[in-house]
């Protein structure tokens, strides 16, 4: 049988940083961390899937990579959830855009590949999984730490 979590999707990182900080993200260029928290939008469709993905999250970077290891630098992984099947981290980031309590930290994040203004969205106060959910269609799997 198949770990459920070694499938494909679209998955949701909740990060939380606890202090402002200049931060470089790579060729994108700077940028300044607030406290509060951070929600990444991706998606894990090469081998392993999210599991695979996630546990490259769980932990900061050595050599970053994407946009995100330059975060995880600075604010801790504090939740994730996914769902499986064809991607929908598209529609999650313009419904993200969409909501009166996310901010755009930096244009272009996790966003280089595809048309989004971004992938990484900043909250003054924790997200509820529930209002994530209504906000993004989609019943959203939690993925414990011992999962990743």
């Amino acid at each position: 049988m198949q770990d459920i979590f070694s499938v494909h999707g679209t998955y949701l990182l909740l990060l939380e940083c606890d202090k402002q900080t200049e931060l470089s993200i790579g060729k994108l260029g700077d940028m300044t961390t607030e406290p509060g928290y951070y929600l990444y939008v991706g998606s894990a469709f090469g081998p392993g899937g999210i599991q695979a993905r996630l546990r490259h999250h769980r932990k900061s970077a050595e050599r970053p990579h994407w946009h995100i290891d330059f975060l995880r630098a600075v604010a801790e992984l504090v939740d994730a959830w996914c769902v499986h099947g064809p991607p929908c981290e598209h529609e999650w980031a313009y419904s993200l855009m969409q909501s009166e309590a996310a901010i755009m930290p930096l244009k272009g994040f996790g966003s280089s590949d595809c048309g989004c203004a971004t992938h990484l969205f900043y909250f003054s106060h924790r997200p509820l999984k529930t209002t994530l959910e209504k906000l993004l269609k989609n019943k959203l799997e939690t993925i414990d730490s011992q999962e990743m």
